[in-house]
């Protein structure tokens, strides 16, 4: 058999970053280490009609077996996968494994639909013996933890898959997966802001069982010896230019001994590097001892800054440990990411301010406000379908699991919380002082620019920062967080695409709302305001506003019947909900991209010639 190992498209144009995919490329080595070669292709590399080169490779190479997988999130982007190799050889076999198989088998394998084969949990041994089986046509029920269709629904074997042994399996196969071109592109979210920043896995899975966590390596957690991760970052420096290190564990520091034989054996690489930590095991001395290694951004798992959700969420840390720790390691000048969730079974409008109040009184942190997410697979996520909060597992998964109403907050109360959580972040975040914008690129959706830190007073300057995103922009001398201004020359560029959109479509939709994009909506003139509204995945943002436009719910009646043409805000989704949104959006004329808006100004044609997207009839 031929086989064909497929990474879903998650960029919306090549040049973007994205998160290598560490567990696609796992597979891929222990598959060519058991004997088979297996064709690769990276989607986010490919440029023109990704989808028409799929449709290529399967008939130019007679692939049999198409092998994909990913995280429920991105829904879409695989299941669009499965529907080209079908177009392409209906008996084509597919093969899916990651996240969204793991978390919730028969569901994620009913929503995909097209899928014959999932893989559920560690798929570097699964994956070989499911060909070996499929090769011979062997029982696949004798391999634990595989869904596989049978009549009209799925059924999914007995028995659990096989819990890796980390220090065996070959590193990942980062030159099938394209790394190289990666390393070219600039991370633009937190703690990562270097050109050849490369990642790597020391550990699986967490100790620890947070409520909102879901681990889709396993509840064993296992740490690789210190001379495996060495040989492989050996490895990786005598191929490629590596400036950075994401250490992608979930969590670096169980161990501290360990983490200060890291340091001492890191140190002289010169090579900066980020992890997750957690609060309760930072000391002033572990902290030096990052700081001398490089250490540049520490991640911590915050969530919230009241006794009360803490405990509910099962963290085991507390809100003394957590000040301890972030005054440590910003005293430091190790720039800080972390995260206040909010929307927890226990949250009330007590405790979101109490949560908000702190934040605000510790802005200089730079942590991010957001909003729980129910995914498959978590504590919250079985108590929200006990609940009958989540009535239809499988469109929840589809709709890339918009936010659930887990508290017993009220609508009014939501929406106040949800306009803290939009419009504060860009409120209380410094803009760097003296900023200069020295090019713009339209087409990408990005610029340069630089500025003064407000803590040091250094020069800093940032290339290829993203626009449109919850950005968070590193001094690199002292590691505070600023973030982007707002050209005015992009709002008149949004706005003259929305005009032209408008004189074709009538009332545009603007699709994803992040802080950067609720403050941006804010400075629109009026005129253009009222070309607009606001459109979510999630019933609880309806009824927001955001300086007079309307948030509205895409499940509703306002929606369907008022809008026919749709811009998605957040470009790193695009991608996804490009092929997500037609689905139960068929009366849609044209789905763009943001970045399709502004470059219509730049490049002065008409974005409205084609009034059909990919999808959308």
């Amino acid at each position: 058999m031929n086989y064909l190992i497929v990474v879903p498209r998650i960029v919306s144009q090549i040049g973007e970053w994205y998160m290598f995919p560490q567990g696609i490329a796992y597979v891929s080595s222990s598959m060519r280490a058991a004997g088979f070669h297996p064709a690769r292709l990276n989607l986010n590399h490919e440029a023109g009609d990704e989808y028409a080169k799929l449709t290529d490779m399967i008939r130019d190479v007679d692939i049999d077996v198409v092998l994909t997988g990913g995280l429920t999130g991105q829904y879409g982007a695989i299941r669009k996968i499965l529907q080209i190799a079908k177009g392409a050889r209906p008996d084509i076999i597919t093969i899916v494994g990651g996240g969204i198989i793991t978390s919730d088998p028969l569901n994620g394998m009913r929503a995909l639909g097209l899928a014959d084969y999932g893989l559920s949990g560690e798929a570097e041994i699964s994956c070989p013996r499911l060909c070996e089986i499929l090769e011979r046509n062997g029982d696949v029920e004798s391999l634990p933890a595989v869904v596989f269709r049978k009549g009209d629904d799925f059924v999914l074997t007995g028995g659990k898959s096989a819990v890796v042994d980390v220090e065996k399996i070959p590193f990942p196969d980062y030159q099938g997966m394209g790394l190289d071109q990666l390393m070219r592109t600039m991370p633009n979210t937190v703690g990562l802001n270097e050109v050849g920043t490369v990642p790597i896995v020391t550990s699986r899975s967490c100790p620890y069982g947070c409520t909102f966590c879901f681990h889709s390596s396993g509840v064993k957690y296992r740490q690789r010896s210190l001379d495996s991760v060495f040989q492989e970052i050996d490895w990786l420096l005598a191929r490629y230019d590596i400036r950075f290190l994401s250490i992608q564990d979930e969590l670096f520091s169980h161990k501290i001994e360990r983490v200060y034989e890291f340091c001492r054996r890191i140190r002289p690489y010169r090579v900066k590097w980020w992890a997750q930590f957690r609060v309760s095991d930072v000391t002033p001395e572990m902290v030096e001892a990052l700081k001398e290694a490089n250490c540049a951004s520490m991640a911590f798992g915050i969530e919230s800054a009241d006794e009360r959700v803490l405990k509910s969420m099962r963290k085991k840390t507390t809100v003394p440990e957590m000040e301890r720790a972030l005054d440590i390691v910003h005293r430091a000048g190790i720039a800080i990411q972390g995260n206040l969730i909010f929307g927890d079974i226990a949250e009330t409008v007590e405790t979101a301010s109490n949560s908000l109040k702190w934040w605000k009184e510790h802005a200089h942190y730079g942590l991010q406000l957001s909003m729980i997410v129910t995914y498959p697979g978590t504590y919250i996520y079985r108590h929200a379908l006990k609940e009958g909060l989540i009535a239809d597992p499988i469109e929840f998964i589809r709709k890339s699991c918009p936010i659930v109403p887990l508290s017993h907050m009220s609508k009014a109360e939501y929406l106040w919380l949800l306009g803290e959580i939009l419009s504060l972040p860009r409120k209380e975040t410094p803009i760097p002082g003296n900023h200069r914008i020295e090019y713009m690129d339209y087409q990408n959706a990005r610029m340069d620019f630089s500025g003064t830190c407000i803590s040091c007073a250094k020069e800093n300057h940032w290339p290829a920062v993203d626009l449109f995103t919850t950005e968070s922009l590193l001094c690199k001398s002292c590691g505070q967080k600023h973030i982007s201004p707002i050209p005015e020359e992009l709002l008149a560029a949004f706005s003259s695409g929305i005009r032209s959109l408008y004189e074709a479509y009538g009332t545009i939709a603007l699709w994803g709302i992040n802080p950067y994009i609720h403050a941006f909506i804010e400075r629109l003139e009026d005129e253009i305001r009222d070309k607009v509204i606001c459109v979510d995945d999630s019933a609880l943002r309806h009824g927001l506003k955001i300086n007079g436009v309307n948030v509205i719910y895409a499940g509703s009646d306002a929606f369907g019947n008022a809008v026919s043409c749709v811009v998605i805000m957040v470009v790193r989704y695009y991608s996804n909900l490009k092929q997500q949104i037609p689905r139960t959006h068929g009366h849609l004329k044209k789905i763009l991209s943001v970045t399709e808006v502004i470059s219509h100004h730049c490049r002065n044609e008409e974005i409205t010639q084609t009034k059909t997207v990919d999808g959308c009839e």
